[in-house]
């Protein structure tokens, strides 16, 4: 009797600080400057993230290979809101190399349920309303690794790298297809490192 309850506290024990430790890699991420790396638990935590009017719970952990584009915005920022179509046309352009995250962080005054309902009521919301992209809300974890005060703020990441961390004036379709140029030979070698490594 003494075995098991020692054996369930054990395992107890431990199921806590996994569990600590993953918070803990969440709220200890510091800020990523270009050329760092990002670290993977900030791809593998899910997010708040609203999908047509509806909250899900969300990672990055497929998207990590892609050229990740990180949008921070609010609904009161018309420099943020002019961008989301070009953003729409290129997520569209480039599905498979491209992941375009709008990220609504803490601090903006906007809430899950306020813009829940923006998204909910379409066009008569403005704006917000029609923006045609999942986006994170609520957010903590992307404005720790990114902290900046103006909006918009882009961050640019290929294979967990930040690659550039830019206003809007550099945001076109232009340099979104060099971004993606860039990334897609990261990725081919990554791939050719990979092979090598499984002839060894």
């Amino acid at each position: 009797m003494i075995k098991n309850i020692f054996c369930v506290l054990l395992l107890l024990f431990c199921l806590c600080t996994v569990v600590l430790g993953q918070v803990r890699g969440v709220d200890s991420i510091a800020p990523v400057y270009v050329g760092g790396k990002l670290p993977r638990v900030l791809f593998d935590t899910k997010s708040k993230m609203l999908i047509d009017g509806v909250l899900s719970e969300v990672s990055l952990a497929r998207d990590y290979d892609k050229l990740i584009l990180i949008d921070f915005w609010a609904s009161w920022c018309g420099s943020c809101l002019k961008k989301f179509p070009l953003l729409a046309k290129i997520q569209k352009q480039f599905p498979d190399d491209l992941k375009v995250v709008l990220v609504n962080s803490v601090g903006t005054g906007d809430s899950a349920s306020s813009l829940a309902q923006k998204v909910r009521m379409g066009a008569a919301a403005g704006a917000v309303g029609e923006i045609g992209l999942p986006f994170v809300v609520e957010d903590k974890m992307f404005l720790s690794a990114f902290p900046h005060r103006a909006l918009p703020h882009y961050v640019w990441i290929v294979g967990g790298v930040v690659l550039g961390i830019t206003q809007s004036d550099f945001l076109t379709e232009e340099n979104v297809a060099v971004m993606v140029e860039r990334g897609r030979k990261h990725m081919i070698i990554v791939n050719k490192k990979k092979a090598r490594g499984a002839k060894d």
